[in-house]
């Protein structure tokens, strides 16, 4: 299965299975164009997070295939949003 997880300004976020990504990218460009602007979007394991977007916000998108039974354990104990910076890599540091 596949699992998209978007990084806004450090944290990652990992996005429900029936996200949007067309769209949601489309409302991170509107928001940074126009200066600033909030955009909510629903995670695996927390609520509808809201982040403010501005023209100085890094944002990445990134995915990657997990079992379901993976999926299952981040609904029961979410990963935590302000991770290590360099925990996505490591399995090679």
């Amino acid at each position: 299965m596949k699992i998209h997880k978007v990084r806004v300004d450090g944290q990652t976020f990992v996005l429900r299975p029936d996200a949007d990504l067309d769209a949601l990218q489309q409302k991170i460009l509107v928001a940074a164009r126009e200066g600033a602007g909030f955009v909510k979007f629903k995670t695996v394991g927390r609520s509808t997070i809201r982040v403010l977007i501005t023209p100085r916000v890094g944002v990445r998108f990134e995915t990657i295939r997990m079992e379901p039974e993976q999926i299952d354990e981040w609904e029961k104990h979410p990963p935590s949003i302000d991770a290590d910076p360099l925990s996505d890599f490591g399995d090679v540091l």
